[in-house]
């Protein structure tokens, strides 16, 4: 579908994870992974029940992606792809973070002039393919596509890799994963735009979407109120020191919650108290996946997938 197609035998990465726990199953600790002899042990079992008579309970059949990441304790979201280990938001990264087994795909897009839809986070390519000022806006995708995503800082031995459009990123883990969307330097006229592209990609974008943001951005939750699409809305500690009243004024459309893991242990009180799930963010080693899981996340967005999951 995509001009990065080649990048789809890199490696065993593009494997793809899904489906959910059986009812009362330990769910496998973050780090994890549920080999593949495992499952297919388990499917066995399940087989043999049925032809002994025995009723297979539901949950035993692949939920809902949505469904799927929430009943996961903790569910983890790879941040970018794992924006810590791979070029962040290429489809090497998002194939990458899969083999690790996180529930759901984060990416933040930008739009382009000819209205592609693609991962970059900053509105521009510089930070991530060294260019100047080279804004996706003024450019079409042909024009963005001509450029490689840097690896991050540590990573500089890997190869570049080619920028990824949401279609793709759709197109590929909409059965598998949940998929956190965010307008990160996008014009808010153009919010109706992404979400008719969410909305029209799928048959039930409530089951595959979450719409994401930083909590100030209500239009973007209220939008996907509408289509009765999750969001997850994000502070950070120093938010909410500089000002007493932003979680009030900012928190009611958002159906999940997210805190820095750096926050105080008093605002991770305050978060988890509301009830709504939180979701730590951004965690690139262990001991913030440690530190975030005592102070009572239900969720973890991780940036360092290799360290965490691994």
């Amino acid at each position: 579908m995509s001009g990065e197609r080649g990048d789809r035998d890199a490696t065993a990465s593009d494997a793809v994870s899904g489906g959910g726990a059986a009812e009362g199953a330990q769910p496998p600790r973050p780090g994890h992974r549920v080999s593949r002899r495992a499952l297919l042990i388990g499917a066995g079992a399940a087989v043999a029940a049925g032809a002994a008579g025995v009723p297979i309970a539901a949950s035993l059949w692949p939920r809902p992606p949505v469904e799927a990441m929430r009943r996961a304790v903790p569910f983890t979201i790879a941040h970018r792809g794992g924006s810590a280990d791979w070029p962040e938001m290429s489809a090497y990264a998002y194939g990458r973070s899969v083999s690790f087994g996180v529930n759901a795909l984060e990416m933040s897009v930008s739009r382009t002039a000819d209205g592609v839809w693609c991962g970059v986070h900053d509105g521009t390519l510089d930070r991530t393919s060294g260019t100047t000022g080279f804004n996706v806006a003024e450019h079409t995708w042909d024009e963005v596509r001509r450029h490689l995503i840097d690896p991050p800082p540590g990573r500089r031995h890997q190869p570049r890799r080619p920028y990824w459009r949401l279609a793709d990123l759709i197109d590929r883990y909409h059965s598998s994963h949940a998929l956190w969307i965010d307008p990160k330097a996008v014009a808010q006229r153009f919010y109706a735009e992404l979400m008719s592209v969410l909305v029209g990609s799928v048959p039930k974008p409530a089951e595959v979407f979450v719409a994401k943001s930083g909590a100030e951005n209500g239009p973007w939750a209220e939008l996907a109120e509408v289509h009765g699409i999750e969001s997850w809305g994000f502070y950070y500690g120093r938010q909410l020191d500089a000002d007493p009243d932003f979680f009030a004024r900012t928190q009611r459309p958002w159906t999940m919650l997210g805190l820095d893991v750096g926050a105080s242990a008093a605002h991770w009180r305050s978060f988890t108290a509301d009830g709504r799930p939180v979701v730590a963010h951004v965690l690139a080693t262990d001991s913030a996946r440690r530190t975030a899981l005592r102070r009572g996340a239900a969720g973890l967005m991780i940036a360092g997938v290799e360290e965490i999951l691994g």
